[in-house]
């Protein structure tokens, strides 16, 4: 026998099990097979199918005559008798109520249980409540989720698994879809469960309205379980307790929802904590209290529960128990602080139990043979919990119990290498969890902003401070832990413990103790800046107590001193290696000394002033700058072989030099001034180019180009173009694993598309061959070795790049053995990680880009291109400068992150005595507001936030693209901002504002309403018509006109009428004229027509101003005609208006996740919108004239000598592929700059040029908004 724990409450404890058949009802759409496997057989039947209702009361029960006082005997039984588990339990042997009643009734309580557990499963929880004065209901769900079960119609069924399911709708497939219908599936068993027994309580046993029977072969006292007049047996109308665990919590707290177009949108309804159980089922549960056990929530759809908004509905008080591994799970905890958000602050609570697991809610942590100490501890405090918060006492025990604060150890590493995590404490020590109030009201008058500002912070960064949960409960533990209100601190000590707070708040690596250390270096006036607090936390994630000071003072530049003599010394040491030219050097000289390692700590001021001597002694004083004369014009170079097809973008204004000719761009050095390692290298390199400049755009396919590569884009083929040279497109294409063919051919669309023509289209894996013979050149020249250590190992060795590294003990082995062993690895002998070729480099080098760097590892993986050929592949480090070597490149034009990588860049090509080319760094470009990482982009797709990549909300290339942004308004945003070495973060409003300007002079101009209100001229006869003549543009004649119908019946915008007329309002009003655009007279009000329900205005009636002198408008309004004939007007199915999808400018900093900046109004959809009927043939001009203009591009750069790509695999972009629906692009007259989406479907852009276009059937027109006319605050596009 197998026996559990005993109860030790106040009462021995029965269990009766009962079962309800009920008409067969089938839920959700998935489907099994008949015999609960995946196997084929002759039929399917529903995964979902409700013929039954099983639950187990636990209940206090008379044991009088009984001699057993064992616990709970769990006994194997055959299959025949399975009903709902592997396993049965028999709880004691006499089985009726006791009649030790309470003063009033027995509460109740309902439990439904986690995946793969049983209404038995979690019998110590259920018992021990009951021995304490309770009936608990355990519910055994039928819907596949516990061990098995044998159902009264479909017989024995298995766990269902996502392989065991049948999909016969268009649901989505998948394991979390069936969770939610499995969710729907027990809201049904517990109403029902809930009603029955309700009803027996009632009637009793005896009665046959609850349809209850009983399946324990016993015989039960069934008298005692009958109310009576005066007292009822079991409290079922109110303070009912739901209690559920893992899945279980799940049901416990979870809700409904529904689709519209833009994403998954909540319906507020818990549950089962709804006022609205499921139709035909039961009255409401009274649910006073909800407990929780380690909820999965998964299952519910994101973002999880919201507040009731019903009249009258409530939430019952809460608490939620958490197992310590749940806790330490980063986004799940985070996700279910977010659905406790939910309740008012009184009535929540989250608890965790330290050195809990998911399964010690459950009874199989105590069985006997695998029961421990820890495991009855932990489900003594489980039952503890419980009951105190059932008896309204939590608070107290919670404030009588050892209680920890929410610190983290690493105890260990997984076996896959991640840190093993475990918080600070002993087993069933609690931590009670801060939970922020969801009031911004409330969240200001927050405790935490006194505490901050009692260790010297103003109130500006004390509520700064608090607004980064994470890092806030980090400074609050700081503050408590180390008694700082007391350290009397300035505010500059201040700022810095709030800085130390930000930097631990990111890493869990740093123990209490290394805490402690960095908080007396701040106190003892060691760390006093913002950088010497991060370079202490990286140093103590890497190096534990106990700390070598002085190492830690090196590393956080405690004490740094050095002399003008030195530092002069210094920098123009820097100076001759870098070949500086003069003056216009200055700028990057200055960075380039500053983020030297050695100089890392010194003072600013100081360099400059040490840089500005050393540039006077080296160059002479520097020169004023001259005044610009006729003759210092330069002659127009000739064209370029990387051609641009829009006018000039570099030059943004006539009166200034182009963006190529000053700043970083300006200063870069003339081809040929590169330094060599021989004079034969620079006239071998200025042989083949001619001295030309030649650039590079090297991206790697793995994503889709966002706005940020525009600025790179534009450096490297502007620059090559502009100085008359030429531009590769070379896809760096080392890492097979994560490329795909559908990057290749974007990019390769999105860089012509912009404007741009590659001279050549090269690949990184078209010089594998001639890598591989340099890496083996390396070897023999000792400058490379193959090394077989762990990427741990590794990262180790070269001290986490922020402590001295050491020498790997593959570094000396014999070159011999290096060349056999890297021979293995191309040969497959090593499988990926093995075995790596790492380049010899210089150890003691302060940068950590010289610290041996990987060249070649092995990856299982088949190449898009070379195929099976290679089992190793060159890295970036090792590839990059080769490649550039190879090609002959002449300005290696790269963003600002890859400053450290020039040295090793230089060294490998000295080291190969190869051309070296020159590699300079400017200034990447950031958005505001934007998200650019492809896994945080991907993240939106795939849980529907947006539609996809190329979203129009996104800022993606090809999203802004679909949205209508001219690729000539992108050039000439990048090209407005320059090009520096600092990065570029501008807002959104920037962007737009440039597009608006580029849109303004070239866009043509359409009458649209955009909500149309219908207007009937009485005064003239029902086919009047005028065709009136409008120009497209009134300051650009070169767009053409068109001529439109002006008729009886006109729509003009609704929101240019009001019923109500006031002083500063001109337009249309009862009595009054207002002045239609390009229309021979005005209009007069007389009369209109409302909605007898609605009261909205739905007709006006007008008369046109047509005789005698008419009066002169003070507005005027757009309007279209209706005129069947002529096509007018045309009707757009959808107006889609595109919002920031984010809320704040720094989407990043949102907590828990970006995904919490996210705005659910970012796209408002207007249906029903009227355009003037010139639409059409300016849609198919516009069609027409941009696919000219890509033809006319893609002749010109196929005659180019020695252009294009040597590849027969590289994707041809052809001039259709540059030519979408979205270069239908207008401005809506009054109403915002819109072009056409590419979900339309328009016939008469398929057509012939010579035919008439117009509507056709199946036709589906959809308009975006590009930009609004003017800055809209607050929504942006």
């Amino acid at each position: 026998m197998l026996f559990l724990p005993e109860s030790h409450g106040r009462f021995p404890v029965g269990t009766t099990t009962f079962k309800l058949p009920v008409s067969t009802k089938v839920l959700g759409t998935a489907k099994i097979h008949s015999d609960g496997h995946s196997d084929d057989g002759p039929s399917v039947k529903p995964a979902l199918q409700l013929d039954e209702v099983v639950f187990t009361a636990y209940y206090p029960a008379d044991v009088k005559g009984s001699n057993i006082k064992k616990g709970l005997d769990w006994l194997l039984r055959s299959v025949s008798e399975l009903r709902c588990q592997h396993v049965k339990l028999t709880v004691l042997r006499t089985q009726a109520r006791s009649e030790t009643r309470p003063s009033t009734c027995w509460p109740l309580v309902i439990f439904s249980h986690g995946l793969g557990g049983s209404r038995t499963a979690y019998s110590q929880v259920c018992s021990r409540l009951a021995s304490s004065g309770r009936v608990v209901l355990a519910i055994q769900h039928r819907d596949g989720s516990g061990h098995a079960f044998v159902s009264l119609t479909t017989g024995p069924r298995l766990y269902v698994r996502e392989k065991d399911l049948i999909w016969t709708s268009d649901d989505e497939k998948t394991m979390i879809n069936f969770r939610q219908q499995q969710l729907a599936f027990r809201r049904h068993e517990i109403y029902l469960a809930f009603r029955s027994f309700k009803q027996l309580i009632q009637d009793g046993y005896q009665g046959s309205s609850h349809g209850l029977q009983s399946i324990d072969k016993k015989s039960i006292d069934w008298s005692s379980w009958s109310s009576d007049v005066d007292t009822k047996a079991v409290e079922c109308d109110k303070d009912v307790l739901l209690a559920g665990h893992s899945f279980g919590g799940a049901t416990v707290a979870s809700k409904t929802y529904f689709k519209n177009v833009q994403r998954l949108i909540p319906a507020v309804q818990f549950t089962i904590l709804s006022t609205d159980p499921p139709p035909d089922v039961s009255a409401p549960i009274p649910v006073h209290k909800a407990l929780i056990l380690d909820p999965w929530l998964e299952p519910i759809p994101s973002p999880g529960p919201s507040p009731p908004q019903g009249p009258g509905d409530t939430l019952p008080q809460l608490l939620v128990i958490n197992s310590e591994k749940f806790s330490l799970w980063k986004d799940h905890f985070a996700r279910l602080i977010g659905v406790v958000q939910a309740w008012e602050p009184e009535k929540r609570r989250v608890l965790t139990i330290l050195r809990s697991q998911h399964e010690s809610f459950s009874d199989f942590p105590l069985l006997p043979l695998v029961s421990r100490r820890a495991a009855r501890i932990v489900m003594d405090r489980i039952v503890e919990l419980s009951e105190a918060f059932i008896d309204g006492s939590l608070d107290t025990f919670v404030d009588e119990t050892a209680t920890r604060k929410m610190e983290i150890r690493i105890v260990g590493k997984k076996p896959g290498g991640s840190p093993q995590r475990q918080f600070v404490g002993e087993v069933g020590e609690l931590i009670a969890h801060y939970l922020r109030n969801a009031d911004p009201a409330a969240a200001a008058s927050d405790t935490s902003i006194p505490l901050f500002k009692s260790i010297g912070l103003s109130q500006a960064k004390a509520a700064e401070a608090a607004k980064n949960a994470k890092s806030a409960n980090v400074l609050r533990n700081l503050i408590v832990s180390y008694d700082l209100a007391e350290a009397h601190l300035d505010e500059k000590q201040a700022t810095v413990v709030t800085a130390l707070a930000g930097q631990l708040a990111k890493t869990e690596s740093v123990e209490p103790s290394e805490q402690a250390f960095a908080v007396k270096a701040i106190l003892d006036g060691k760390l006093k800046s913002v950088d010497q607090v991060n370079a202490a936390v990286k140093y103590l994630e890497i190096s534990k107590a106990p700390i070598n000071e002085l190492e830690f003072d090196t590393e956080c530049g405690v004490g740094f001193s050095i002399t003008s003599e030195e530092l002069y010394d210094a920098v123009t040491s820097y100076i001759r290696e870098n070949t500086v030219t003069g003056w216009p050097n200055l700028g990057s000289v200055i960075s380039g000394v500053k983020a030297s390692p050695a100089l890392r700590w010194a003072n600013p001021l100081e360099v400059k002033n040490a840089v500005e001597k050393a540039f006077t002694e080296t160059f002479g004083a520097k020169e004023a700058a001259k005044p610009k004369t006729k003759d210092s014009k330069k002659e127009k170079a000739p064209q370029p072989t990387a051609t641009v097809s829009e006018a000039d973008a570099g030059s943004s204004s006539s009166n200034r030099k182009p963006v190529f000719e000053e700043g970083f761009l300006g200063a870069l050095h003339k081809p040929g001034e590169n330094p060599q390692t021989s004079p034969e290298l620079r006239e071998q390199h200025l042989g083949a180019t001619d001295g030309q400049v030649w650039t590079r755009f090297p991206p790697e396919p793995n994503g889709y180009l966002h706005i940020g590569h525009s600025k790179a884009i534009f450096v490297n083929f502007g620059y090559a173009a502009h100085h008359g040279g030429k531009c590769y497109l070379r896809f760096d294409d080392t890492n097979p694993e994560k490329e795909e063919a559908r990057y290749f051919e974007s990019i390769i669309e999105v860089v012509r598309w912009l404007g741009f023509e590659p001279w050549k289209i090269t690949y990184s894996s078209d010089y594998f061959d001639q890598l591989y013979d340099l890496a083996v050149e390396l070897i023999k020249r000792d400058k490379a070795y193959v090394c077989h250590c762990t990427q741990e190992q590794i990262k180790a060795d070269r001290g986490e790049k922020i402590s001295a590294p050491k020498a790997c003990v593959h570094r000396s082995r014999p070159i011999q053995e290096s060349l056999d062993e890297f021979k293995k690895m191309t040969d497959g002998y090593y499988r990926p990680k093995e075995a790596n070729l790492r380049m010899k480099m210089d150890l003691t080098d302060g940068n950590p880009q010289m610290w041996d760097l990987t060249a070649y590892r092995v990856l299982d993986a088949t190449h898009h291109r070379t195929l099976d050929k290679w089992k190793i592949y060159p890295t970036y480090d090792y590839t990059h400068c080769l490649v550039d070597s190879f090609e002959n490149i002449s300005h290696s034009l790269c963003t600002t992150e890859f400053i450290a990588s020039r040295q090793s860049y230089e060294w490998l090509c000295d080291a190969l005595d190869v051309y070296k080319p020159r590699q300079s760094e400017f200034g990447r470009l950031n958005l505001q507001g934007t998200i650019n990482s492809k896994r945080k982009i991907l993240q939106l797709v795939d849980e529907g936030y947006v539609s996809g990549w190329d979203d129009p909300r996104l800022y993606t290339l090809i999203a802004l693209r679909r949205r209508g942004v001219p690729p000539g308004a992108i050039l000439s945003f990048v090209s407005t901002l320059g090009v520096s070495t600092a990065a570029s973060n501008i807002q959104i409003a920037r962007f737009e504002q440039t597009v608006r300007q580029y849109l303004e002079g070239s866009a043509p101009r359409l009458f649209m309403v955009m909500r149309p209100l219908k207007v009937i001229i009485e005064n003239v006869p029902d086919d009047y018509l005028v065709m009136v003549d409008k120009p497209f543009h009134p300051k650009n004649p070169q767009l053409g006109s068109s001529q439109i119908p002006f008729t009886r019946t006109i729509y003009i915008d609704a929101d240019d009428f009001r019923l109500e007329d006031s002083k500063d309002y001109f337009r249309l009003a009862p009595g009054k004229s207002v002045g239609l655009f390009q229309a021979p007279y005005p209009i007069t009000c007389t009369s209109y027509k409302t909605d007898s329900v609605t009261g909205e205005v739905t007709e006006v009636f007008c008369r046109l101003e047509n005789s005698g002198t008419p009066p002169k408008p003070k507005a005027y309004i757009q309007w279209v005609a209706e005129h069947a004939s002529s096509g007018s007007p045309v009707r757009i199915d959808e107006t889609r208006i595109f919002h920031p999808l984010f809320k704040s400018d720094n989407p990043l900093a949102a907590v828990p996740d970006f995904k919490a900046d996210i705005n659910s109004n970012s796209m408002e959809v207007i249906k029903g919108a009227m355009v003037e009927v010139s639409f059409w043939p300016l849609a198919k001009r516009s069609i027409a004239d941009a696919l000219e203009e890509a033809r006319a591009r893609s002749a010109k750069a196929k005659v180019i000598p020695g252009a294009g790509s040597d590849g027969a695999d590289t994707p041809e972009i052809t001039p259709e592929q540059l030519v979408g629906k979205e270069c239908v692009r207008f401005q809506g007259l009054r109403v915002a700059y819109l072009a056409v989406d590419s979900d339309s479907r328009l016939g008469a852009l398929e057509e012939p040029s010579d035919v008439t276009p117009g509507i056709r059937q199946g036709d589906y027109l959809v308009l975006n908004r590009i930009a609004s006319l003017k800055e809209d605050v607050g929504k942006g596009m």
